[in-house]
């Protein structure tokens, strides 16, 4: 492993890119619904690395990895995979495709990336897949040590806990969302349910699925995956900080957008009309810069999240109205988890690691849910599964 001396923590504001070939990627062959080392060394850097900053949450981890490339494909789309994003680090994840190169094209491709990395201001980390014996966790570890940060040994705790089995479940579809035939960006925005720092332990959040879904089952391998989603944001706060969140993205094929877990909790200071009007003004951006929208209702509070239970269900209005109004997909997992808690009082509350924010199994649940919302369901691929419900 090779790359640069440890740093001061927390930092802020910072964009690192991961890429490589099918290790670097690591789907859904290679983790299932376990994070791989880009989801994990995300999980840290924007969570227990940041301290109480909001900044430190705004340390975004983006992987453009893609099965089947080597270090000639990476280079021939420096541009589009690892530039564009104005990166401050990059960590290229060599394995299979790269060794497969003569040593000697592999050596001259390596140097050529260090002088292009350095040329656009960045520092770049060169990870081997045989370093971290292909564990996602070993290898997330190994770059927490190079750059100065914790090794994270509650994951490695939780890794084996999970297991995906077949699903009994399907949603209902709310419009179908259009794939171009090139390779699309697809942008989630929003709070820590979009986040999806912590409360999984180690497994994969929404977005994280949606890339190895999107990439695996609809063999869309140049797709790329962005979360922007901050824990605590409101979607007022999220307007404040679009040249961060947004504006360096905007143009993404598709953008989802979820709020109002948080802005139900200012009486006073946010009201639903506010909210409204705040929610219109995202969907409205999104549109003018060519995006297709996709709104997703926050899911119900457990009882113990105390007035929030309450609080949030005419914000849950709100969104399906904007929705309505505004004549876009929208992924009701209030309506879904709701129904889920008539029927099954624990089903529901295995879904949650507390009164407010999914476990993996309702992280995974939610995936499932925005499959069918916006009709890009396959048979016999992730959709198919689901996680047993928690004892």
């Amino acid at each position: 492993m090779k790359g640069f001396g440890k740093m001061t923590f927390p930092m802020e504001g910072r964009v690192w890119v991961f890429t490589g070939g099918a290790h670097g990627a690591g789907g859904f062959e290679e983790n299932r619904g376990f994070r791989n080392s880009a989801g994990l060394f995300e999980e840290v850097i924007r969570w227990d690395m940041c301290g109480e900053t909001l900044g430190g949450r705004e340390n975004f981890v983006f992987n453009t990895a893609r099965a089947g490339y080597n270090i000639k494909e990476i280079l021939r789309e420096f541009d589009r995979r690892i530039a564009c994003y104005r990166p401050f680090a990059v960590v290229y994840v060599s394995g299979e495709e790269d060794l497969s190169l003569p040593p000697q094209t592999l050596r001259e491709g390596m140097e050529i990336l260090r002088k292009k990395t350095k040329e656009i201001g960045a520092q770049l980390i060169e990870l081997s897949a045989e370093e971290g014996g292909g564990d996602s966790l070993k290898e997330a570890n190994l770059l927490l040590e190079l750059v100065g940060g914790p090794r994270s040994q509650v994951m490695a705790a939780e890794r084996e806990r999970l297991f995906l089995e077949p699903a009994a479940e399907t949603f209902s579809c709310s419009g179908s969302l259009i794939l171009k035939p090139e390779p699309m960006k697809w942008l989630f925005v929003g709070d820590s349910i979009t986040h999806g720092a912590l409360h999984t332990c180690g497994y994969d959040s929404l977005p994280q699925l949606w890339e190895k879904y999107i990439r695996r089952d609809w063999g869309r391998r140049d797709d790329i995956v962005l979360n922007t989603g901050v824990s605590g944001a409101t979607a007022g706060e999220y307007l404040k900080r679009l040249n961060i969140r947004y504006s360096p993205y905007a143009g993404a094929d598709v953008v989802v957008i979820m709020f109002g877990t948080n802005d139900c909790c200012f009486p006073g200071e946010i009201d639903t009309k506010r909210f409204k009007m705040q929610l219109c003004s995202i969907v409205d951006d999104v549109r003018s810069h060519g995006s297709q929208a996709v709104l997703r209702v926050p899911q119900p509070q457990r009882e113990d999240a105390g007035e929030r239970t309450r609080a949030i269900v005419p914000f849950v209005q709100a969104v399906r109205e904007v929705a309505q109004e505004k004549d876009v997909l929208v992924v009701d997992h209030f309506h879904h988890f709701s129904v889920l808690r008539q029927r099954d009082p624990e089903a529901f509350l295995s879904l949650m690691s507390d009164g407010v924010h999914p476990n993996a199994q309702g992280q995974y649940r939610m995936f499932r849910e925005m499959a069918y919302a916006v009709d890009l369901v396959k048979e016999d691929s992730m959709v198919s599964l689901d996680y047993p419900r928690a004892k």
